[in-house]
């Protein structure tokens, strides 16, 4: 279910801010937007800080699953997970602060006063919020190859989950800017199906059925 919500606020997160319009080369230019589109922009900041949560809430539970403790997926995932999440959040609370903070276009002396720390909050969200994409994308990657070794529908998402990871990494190409949105929305479709797995119960079956069916997890899951 936490998953579920890291899509939806994530989604919330990227119309606000595409919405807010503020991504110029020149900070004065994005401050200018930014002032123009507050609200915006500060929804899509505070809907990234929650997306952060929810990831980090979400790596904490799958960490604690009888899958991953018993090595039958790794635990470098929910690592991942959570340091994606833990970056998100700043990058999420950066972009809040820059909302709240960025002075009027017109505020010509507002401007060159604060531009220095603003500059820093606006790098350090900009940092963060790769980072954290890239992490998320690294542990598709590693999700892809225990996923491969399950029957049934993790193993026909493992190629889908390996593709996405690794166009994930592009966000680091600036070449690759007009793709962005392409990859951010294979990572919410792939947050949604993995999300309904869990919830429902269907990746646990899946791993049972690599196991004895007489083993304590089958016992566990017919209870």
């Amino acid at each position: 279910m936490l998953l579920l919500l890291t899509a939806a606020a994530s989604t919330v997160s990227a119309v606000a801010r595409v919405s807010a319009d503020a991504d110029y080369p020149a900070l004065a230019d994005s401050l200018a937007a930014i002032s123009e589109s507050r609200l915006l922009y500060g929804i899509g900041g505070g809907a990234r800080f929650v997306s952060g949560l929810t990831l980090i809430g979400a790596a904490v539970f799958l960490s604690r699953t009888w899958i991953i403790r018993e090595r039958l997926g790794t635990p470098l995932v929910p690592v991942l997970f959570g340091a994606s999440g833990a970056l998100t959040a700043v990058s999420g609370a950066c972009a809040a602060a820059v909302a709240i903070s960025a002075p009027s276009a017109t505020d010509i002396a507002a401007l060159d006063s604060t531009s220095g720390s603003i500059d820093t909050i606006a790098s350090l969200r900009w940092i963060t919020g790769k980072i954290g994409f890239a992490a998320a994308g690294l542990a598709l990657i590693v999700a892809a190859r225990y996923q491969w070794k399950v029957c049934g529908n993790l193993r026909r998402i493992s190629p889908f989950s390996a593709i996405t990871g690794t166009a994930m990494q592009f966000i680091w190409i600036d070449a690759a800017t007009n793709a962005h949105p392409i990859i951010g929305a294979l990572f919410f479709v792939w947050l949604v199906a993995i999300g309904f797995m869990l919830s429902t119960g269907r990746v646990e079956r899946h791993f049972l059925a690599v196991l004895d069916p007489l083993s304590k997890h089958g016992t566990r899951d017919t209870a």
